[in-house]
């Protein structure tokens, strides 16, 4: 029997992420808008602190983006490392599940309630990873690199991370210098192993990029609310802390870059490496052999970018299914110079 053609799909996006601050989940929200529109698909989301109360409402955002759905279907458990602190517990996280409907139900349901509601990082990376094509995927992380250098340690990943996955871009550092950044001290160790042994290019997203794109809070209100009233996201986000503010956007425009590369919205630094020192001050040293770089900011694109960034964190929730072969796409991280 023939087989039927091999297709193009987009890659699958795996985000890593502490979800310490409202960024990570408008970045979430972001992967989501994307993916509806053929950018992306989501393969994982993991955590890389032991917080159940985080990784559940985590948990309720991607069966959210899951549609009606998602609360009865068997969707990915989301990646928790099991040791280490939980840290703080915002109320972006807890509130969300106090909203109720008219008939007094809840709006949002938490579905973890035990460590075994959700998956170890390493083997859901691993066995995700697997069903990509060659170097059909990306990885975003936005928050200490603890659970991706466990990852560099796991039997046959770090193999497989290079056959799978075209690039890792991190929201973290200060570039081309600056002081430590709170992403790289969480786990000084572990970022100094990432960005010393990591498989793919790595493009670096620092805070100053954030600082200089901040997304604009006036949309939960306006784009957010006209596009469906309840939405997980614009309810943590309001609960963060009072509104009206803005908030800075490294994990967006990390996860912008990953699934948009070509788009032209950031320039890159030329080809070097980055380093990390026993501060967790990260370097960059131009190479013409180096596969590390990082985002710089274009004045010019800052508009185009910030409606970006509404126009798709705030999109309806859209399911897609993809199916069929996969054949691999163009692999989006510029060369290094020769």
């Amino acid at each position: 029997m023939p087989q039927p053609p091999a297709r193009n799909l987009p890659p699958g996006a795996f985000f890593d992420s502490d979800f310490s601050a409202v960024d990570d989940l408008l970045a979430v929200s972001l992967l989501y808008g994307l993916q509806g529109k053929g950018d992306c698909r989501v393969a994982i989301l993991s955590a890389s602190r032991p917080n159940l109360e985080v990784v559940g409402f985590v948990d309720a955002v991607q069966r959210f983006y899951h549609g009606p759905a998602g609360n009865f279907s068997q969707l990915a458990a989301i990646g928790m490392i099991t040791g280490g602190a939980p840290g703080e517990t915002s109320p972006a996280f807890t509130a969300p599940f106090q909203k109720t409907k008219p008939d007094g139900s809840a709006v949002y349901k938490n579905q973890v309630k035990s460590v075994i509601d959700t998956g170890d990082p390493c083997t859901l990376l691993r066995n995700y990873l697997e069903a990509q094509t060659d170097k059909g995927s990306f990885v975003v992380l936005a928050g200490p690199a603890t659970n991706l250098a466990a990852a560099l340690a796991f039997r046959g990943l770090k193999e497989l991370i290079a056959a799978k996955s075209r690039m890792l871009v991190v929201a973290g550092g200060a570039f081309p210098e600056g002081a430590p950044e709170g992403h790289i001290k969480a786990d000084i160790a572990a970022a100094k192993k990432v960005f010393a042994e990591w498989p793919t290019p790595i493009v670096a997203s620092g805070i100053e990029v954030g600082a200089a794109l901040e997304f604009p809070g006036a949309s939960i209100d306006k784009q957010f609310a006209e596009a469906m009233p309840d939405n997980p996201v614009a309810d943590a986000y309001r609960a963060w802390k009072p509104m009206p503010y803005d908030a800075p956007s490294w994990a967006m425009a990390a996860t912008l870059y990953a699934a948009r590369p070509k788009e032209g919205y950031f320039k890159l630094s030329d080809a070097g490496k980055i380093g990390v020192d026993d501060q967790g001050r990260t370097s960059f040293t131009a190479a013409e052999n180096g596969s590390h770089r990082y985002l710089i900011v274009d004045p010019a694109q800052k508009e185009r970018i910030v409606a970006a960034y509404v126009e798709l964190a705030s999109a309806k929730p859209e399911v897609r299914r993809f199916r069929g072969p996969q054949v691999q796409e163009d692999t989006p991280p510029p060369p290094a110079k020769k």
